[in-house]
């Protein structure tokens, strides 16, 4: 798990400033790669590599990156970790001891060189963001695994092409200010984040997950996937269906193999076990099924009635395994704030980022990688949404009938508008529009789905990679800690698509498989009835210890370059909070959030 920049040239450049180049953006990312660092100019100028590294697999200098392949061919900087790596060796046909290292880095330039990128990368299970460096066609790949797991982003100019794992490496080298994209901020105060398509800062942009973009030494792009959701969907629509039982059993088998794979590691690794059914679920494959010695961590909070360290001690006493319980409070969580922002290039409103930022912090004393249960509401039909797909016209009826619109009667408008109304908190101005919605998620592509299978599709293809997956990466590197997910392993998501919609949420059970699996596995008894998540009390941070400098916020907002809101409307819901109303609770958070990115990451980069 690492950091790493780059650059490419159309004209060459010397030694002195390619370098000076990369150091500077390399300093920017040095939280996500402690243990060293590196540097290639390529000898004629044309570019840049730089590198920090989080050592995980082979301690040794010898896995250092950039790593050049057998023929010196390819240099690679690469983010993530590849799971598989026997059947990386199996498909070249070579065993381990051929190899100097035992790192992953040299199996997947190895299988680079053998097969070809867009075969390597359709091979290998993990995550990663790549960029490979072909002296022989003089291009440069950069890529980004199958659900955006690990961030990438690039800028274009007339003269370079840069790229780096965090925007603010790109900032660094930046020749010229940046304005701030207002379609990317309208986006942000609908959704609390900035979606993948956008960046908060015009001309700068994001590879697609699951895509490979190929720059040459014109520095022309083409892109092109190598997984894509949608070819996952189509293929599942003419699959045949499983039973119950079968998918019972299949979930049950690549779950085992997803956490024993995850188990890879030359350092310490531990569990985020919050007491849910998708990290308990976890741990117990981890430590019942592979009777791996492992310890776990937790987060408590102050407030009983939302603390669920309990529940997760509960289930560590079962298992037989230690726990660790962070006791956050409340003071504690709101001074993570100011860490938030220093590694957080976009704006970002979801609460729980501090809450995970601390519990990052507290383990990464004990551990340097954390296997987590990520990913099981997408994959098994956790969200409450979820409920509205399933009864979506009682439901519509019953509690969103002043919502409906005319024309709305295909599963797929029924998904968006349910969707956008619970997503948005039922706004319907500009960028909270069905369009919006249809457009970042490329609904057009797909065939006929449920109503259920819609909402799952828009949550793989927005909520997941740019809130959840954001999250989990900028909060655990900022601490320069790995988070594995064994939910997410691609091959689990694949096979989810197969199945009925009543095996992920039946009458009024959500995650049924993963329920059952627990009750038969861990016990029924320590089923939790009620999840709550990770819980920041942002209307008393706003009108506490915040108040002064919210009111600060509330006069000054119109100063801001390519702020959407009105300051009448955030006056307003201002006044409404103070008087104990908190339905615009969240969009106040995402003001504030807005409010010290800028200070921090905008004003000096955007023009005026």
């Amino acid at each position: 798990m690492c950091g790493f920049a780059g650059r490419l040239y159309r004209s060459p450049r010397s030694t002195e400033h390619l370098e000076e180049i990369a150091t500077r953006m390399n300093s920017c990312v040095r939280h996500r790669g402690p243990d060293g660092v590196g540097l290639w100019a390529e000898p004629n100028g044309n570019g840049v590599l730089a590198f920090s590294r989080l050592a995980i697999q082979d301690l040794s200098s010898a896995a250092n990156q950039p790593m050049h392949s057998e023929s010196g061919r390819y240099a690679i900087v690469y983010n993530g970790e590849i799971y598989n790596c026997d059947e990386l060796r199996s498909l070249m046909g070579r065993n381990a001891s051929s190899f100097r290292t035992h790192s992953d880095t040299e199996v997947l330039l190895a299988c680079i060189e053998a097969k070809g990128l867009e075969r390597s990368l359709q091979a290998a299970n993990g995550m990663f963001a790549i960029a490979l460096w072909d002296r022989k066609l003089n291009t440069v790949s950069l890529a980004r695994d199958r659900l955006g797991k690990k961030p990438l982003h690039y800028a274009v100019t007339r003269e370079h092409i840069t790229f780096a794992s965090e925007i603010k490496s790109i900032l660094a080298v930046d020749d010229a200010d940046r304005p701030i994209s207002r379609e990317a901020a309208q986006a942000y105060f609908s959704l609390t984040y900035v979606p993948g398509s956008l960046c908060i800062f015009e001309g700068i942009q994001k590879i697609e997950p699951g895509h490979i973009l190929v720059i040459n030494s014109d520095l022309h792009i083409s892109r092109r996937p190598f997984w894509n959701l949608e070819e996952v969907i189509e293929k599942s629509m003419s699959a045949k269906s499983p039973s119950y039982e079968e998918a019972m059993e299949q979930t049950t088998s690549l779950l085992k193999d997803a956490a024993l794979r995850r188990l890879v590691s030359d350092v310490p690794l531990g569990i985020l076990l919050s007491g849910g059914t998708d990290s308990s679920l976890v741990a117990y494959t981890l430590v019942k099924t592979l009777a791996v010695p492992i310890q776990t961590f937790t987060i408590g909070l102050e407030d009983s009635a939302l603390d669920e360290s309990l529940q997760a001690k509960s289930i560590a006493e079962n298992l037989g395994v230690e726990n660790h319980c962070l006791v956050l409070s409340d003071s504690e969580a709101l001074a993570t704030v100011n860490s938030i922002v220093e590694v957080l290039d976009e704006p970002f409103g979801d609460g729980s980022a501090a809450a995970t930022f601390a519990l990052c912090k507290f383990a990464r004393a004990k551990v340097t990688v954390l296997i987590g249960g990520d990913g099981g509401d997408e994959v098994f039909g956790g969200y409450t949404r979820y409920l509205y797909a399933v009864g979506w016209r009682g439901m519509l009826a019953r509690f969103y009938a002043y919502f409906r619109r005319p024309g709305i009667t295909s599963n797929q408008q029924v998904a968006v508008e349910i969707y956008r109304r619970l997503m948005t908190k039922g706004k319907s101005d500009g960028s909270a529009g069905v369009e919006m919605f249809s457009a970042l998620a490329n609904l057009s592509a797909l065939p006929r789905l449920s109503v259920l299978q819609y909402l799952r599709y828009l949550d793989f293809k927005l909520y997941l990679p740019d809130d959840i997956l954001a999250k989990i990466d900028r909060m655990s590197m900022a601490n320069s800690v790995e988070m594995r997910s064994p939910l997410m392993d691609h091959r689990l998501i694949e096979e989810s698509w197969t199945w009925d919609d009543d095996f992920l949420v039946h009458h009024s059970q959500r995650k049924r498989i993963l329920r059952d699996m627990f009750s038969q596995t861990i016990g029924s008894e320590l089923l939790q009835r009620k999840k709550y998540g990770f819980h920041s009390p942002t209307a008393e941070w706003l009108t506490g210890p915040l108040r002064p400098e919210m009111e600060c916020i509330v006069e000054e907002l119109h100063k801001i370059p390519g702020m959407p809101l009105e300051t009448i409307d955030v006056q307003r819901w201002w006044s409404q909070l103070l008087h104990g109303d908190i339905s615009e609770e969240q969009q106040l958070w995402n003001v504030y959030m807005y409010w010290r990115w800028w200070q921090r990451w905008g004003r000096t980069r955007s023009a005026s």
